[in-house]
């Protein structure tokens, strides 16, 4: 059965608003409607209901997806009928929500290819066609002509010879088709550099071993082992894993300690104590307590009712009952005095945070473009210095502080410089732009602090702003404060009488005290100065020898034993850290051998391989070019004598009296691709130009016209359809008059079903007679779509069927 259009129905769809069903069951269909009527988008649904995809639109505009549905709806439905395709379903329903398809089309991806190509062609396209059948591309082996003249000469297998072996004609298209080659082209010299270098690290790693191995031996002198020691030795092991001198050190500590507090307490007891002096102790703190208690209960308890009310603005102020009444009201008096100071000075600032935020805004905008800049001239200045240079100038973007961004070390521990001005020399010594690199290096260091200030200040400024709730709680703030910091001042002369009162008491208390305890103090210091002598097995303190004296001997033996121990604690710890460091070194150094030996193995194999795979390159390039040979012999054999003579064809039944005809030609070089371009032919003889530049408009457009029927018919057809989009544009009415007559005899003898859309309503009246039945069973439907009152969409379906002439007949 011969497929067949059977019916469309459209729902919101581009130009058409509201439902329409549009019957296409006849051979020849005929559409009319003024322009924006819906006509073209009759045409689109019929594109997206069999293929699933609206290819003309696409072609003129990538975002068509968002403008096919209706802009007074939110969805848009096809919904397409045909019958006689085998093996594929007959109807298909697409919708359009949001840029996003739901549905698959009636016609498998070979089929929407062949009707795309040659079954359809759009307004848009018409004008185009000669454009689009002639490819830009340098191999042109995706453009619709080409495909055509692959399909026409039978040139699958060759072209996908050709295709195959491409990249073998250059080794830089083997990146994507043999990755691995090119990874092996690549790592060959990469490797041998790499060689090179292990091969330096090694012997420097030899010589920082012999380094820290005499060091080890420095510090064994240290301890009291022979000079040259070998290090391993089991004496050597045994001496640096002791810790024995930790605990007498510890033990010497303690005792120093000891020592020197004995010494304080003897230096501060000297004589005896006499009943006189104690009597007169008791009686002055007793009038001073009662003098503090009198204050305490008058004053005082008025300055406790102020800081009670200031609690719930200072939670963190001293209590005047339990520290000194002058330094609590000090301290209230400084933090009522600086919190005023402070909330005047914010309601302040905040009429100027906003003209500060603009001007560092723009100033933040300036230094990060200086700062781009200076990144590029850095850069480049910095590209010559090798991969040290270029390791270290990626540091210094992120250097912003004193603290290593590898490391996390202070460099201001091991240089009084700072680190990105220890950065910038040195990766200028690297260059031989170095002045220019110091230069821009610094400058851009300038310039990102600077940055790093701006930003900083601009968070601040941006922190400070105060909402309009905030500043009437300041101001409430301010009034309370105020009243606070009157009464302090209120409260000076009491406050001053209340500190003289408790200091009073104190100091008599504390006199008190100490004569109580005084007598008790030198019999206990004495019997502990003697223990120290049995600790440090030194002579006992004599009946006649100062204490001071013997406790200054103690003191002076145990700071000598001190030092001695330190000094050997010391070198053991770092003949410790050394030997670690040297473990490491040791295993750095078998792991630098082994990796030299396994890149030497590597690179032995790579080369071997390449070698290998350089010979199959040129194989495959020897192979490429005879397949490009016998191409270009088929298609210089057969191209000319088949599809030019069906184009000559109808391009001079269109357009009788024109004396260029259009042709196809290939290029002269037999290399690359086949590409399948256009030329114009003189019928006298001779070749002309490119059609766009030899024929006049109205010849152009029947060129392109003719062009799209000559593809159509120039192969079998699989789908015997076709839809054309007002086809006569520029043509006269020679021209239109032999347009119609091709379609009848497309119609009538070829069994194609047409479907055309015009929009000038006496050429739709014309074709309509031209293309009316001739015989039986012969049909023609047209369709007039236009808008209704409310702007929906209609259509005015009339079929007509073959009827006798009866006046002939008779």
């Amino acid at each position: 059965m011969t497929p067949r259009l059977k019916s469309l129905t459209v729902t919101d769809f581009r130009s058409i608003r509201g439902t329409v069903t549009v019957p296409l069951d006849s051979p020849v269909v005929l559409i009319h409607g003024q322009n924006g009527s819906g006509k073209t988008s009759l045409l689109s649904a019929i594109e997206l209901g069999l293929t699933g995809h609206v290819a003309s639109l696409a072609r003129v505009d990538p975002s068509f997806d968002s403008h096919l549905v209706h802009k007074a709806a939110t969805e848009g439905r096809v919904s397409i009928t045909v019958e006689g395709l085998t093996d594929l379903s007959q109807t298909a329903e697409i919708k359009s929500t949001n840029r996003k398809f739901s549905g698959k089309g009636v016609l498998s991806p070979l089929l929407s290819r062949f009707y795309g190509e040659r079954c359809y062609l759009a307004q848009s396209t018409l004008a185009r066609l000669l454009e689009i059948y002639q490819h830009k591309d340098a191999r042109l082996t995706e453009s619709p002509l080409t495909k055509f003249v692959k399909d026409l000469l039978g040139l699958d297998q060759l072209d996908a010879l050709v295709e195959g072996l491409h990249d073998a004609g250059d080794v830089r298209r083997l990146r994507i088709g043999a990755p691995l080659f090119w990874d092996v082209r690549d790592a060959i010299p990469k490797l041998e550099t790499e060689i090179t270098r292990l091969t330096k690290d090694q012997s420097a790693l030899n010589a920082d071993i012999l380094q820290l191995t005499e060091s080890v031996q420095a510090k064994l002198l240290v301890m009291g082992l022979p000079e040259q020691t070998d290090i391993r030795s089991p004496q050597a092991l045994s001496q640096l894993q002791s810790e024995a001198s930790e605990p007498e050190l510890q033990r010497l500590a303690k005792i120093r300690r000891d020592i020197g507090a004995v010494i304080e307490q003897w230096s501060s007891v000297r004589s005896g104590v006499t009943a006189q002096e104690r009597d007169a102790a008791e009686a002055r703190s007793k009038i001073t307590a009662e003098s503090l208690q009198h204050w305490r209960d008058g004053s005082g308890k008025q300055l406790e009712s102020v800081f009670a009310a200031m609690a719930a603005y200072f939670s963190d102020l001293p209590s005047p009952s339990s520290t000194r009444p002058t330094h609590a009201r000090s301290v209230a008096l400084q933090t009522v005095s600086a919190e005023l100071k402070r909330c005047s000075s914010v309601l302040a600032r905040d009429v100027d945070d906003t003209k500060q935020l603009a001007a560092l805004d723009e100033g933040i905008g300036k230094s990060r473009s200086r700062i781009a800049v200076l990144d590029e001239q850095i850069a480049k200045h910095a590209a010559a210095a090798g991969s040290l240079a270029e390791a270290l100038n990626s540091i210094l973007p992120h250097v912003h502080s004193e603290e290593c961004p590898v490391c996390r070390r202070n460099f201001g521990e091991v240089s009084e410089k700072p680190l990105s001005e220890y950065l910038a020399r040195q990766i200028s010594a690297l260059t031989a732009s170095a002045g220019r690199l110091q230069a821009h290096s610094k400058e851009r260091v300038e310039a990102a602090a600077s940055l790093v200030n701006a930003e900083r200040s601009r968070g601040i400024a941006a922190g400070r702003v105060l909402t309009t709730e905030a500043r009437d709680e300041l101001k409430t703030r301010v009034a309370r404060l105020s009243e606070f910091d009157l009464a302090l001042q209120q409260l000076e002369t009491a406050v001053i009488e209340g500190e003289k009162c408790l200091n009073d008491a104190s100091e008599a208390s504390a006199s008190l005290n100490a004569l109580r305890a005084k007598d008790q103090k030198a019999t206990t210091i004495r019997a502990a100065a003697q223990k120290f002598a049995v600790y440090l097995s030194l002579r006992e303190v004599g009946e006649s020898e100062p204490l001071a004296e013997a406790l200054q001997r103690f003191q002076s033996h145990v700071s000598k034993s001190e030092d001695a121990l330190t000094a050997k604690e010391s070198a053991r710890r770092d003949a410790n850290a050394s030997v670690k460091q040297l473990n490491v070194l040791e295993v750095q150094k078998k792991e630098l051998a082994k990796a030299i030996s396994d890149n030497k193995e590597r690179l032995l194999r790579m080369s071997q391989l390449k070698v290998v795979a350089d010979r199959r390159i040129a194989q495959a390039k020897e192979l490429s070019r005879r397949a490009r040979d016998q191409r270009t012999a088929i298609v210089r054999r057969v191209f000319n004598e088949s599809l030019n003579a069906l184009w000559r064809d109808l391009f001079v039944r269109l357009a009788p009296d024109e004396p260029f005809v259009p042709a196809f030609a290939l290029p002269e070089s037999d290399g690359g691709a086949v590409e399948a371009v256009l030329e114009t032919l003189y019928r006298s003889g001779g070749k002309g130009g490119n059609p766009r530049a030899m024929l006049s408009a109205g010849n152009l457009n029947t060129a392109a016209l003719t062009l799209f029927l000559a593809l159509h018919l120039s192969v079998k057809p699989a789908l015997p359809w076709l839809l054309i989009d007002d086809p006569v544009q520029s043509m006269d009415e020679v021209h239109i008059a032999q347009f119609a007559a091709l379609l009848r005899t497309l119609s009538k003898q070829h069994g194609r079903q047409i479907v055309v859309a015009v929009h000038e309503k006496p050429l739709f009246d014309y074709l309509a007679l031209e293309l009316s039945p001739a015989f039986q069973n012969d049909r023609l439907i047209t369709i007039d779509i236009g808008r209704a009152a409310d702007g929906k969409s209609v259509i005015d379906y009339e079929p007509q069927v073959w009827v006798p002439d009866r006046a002939i007949a008779a």
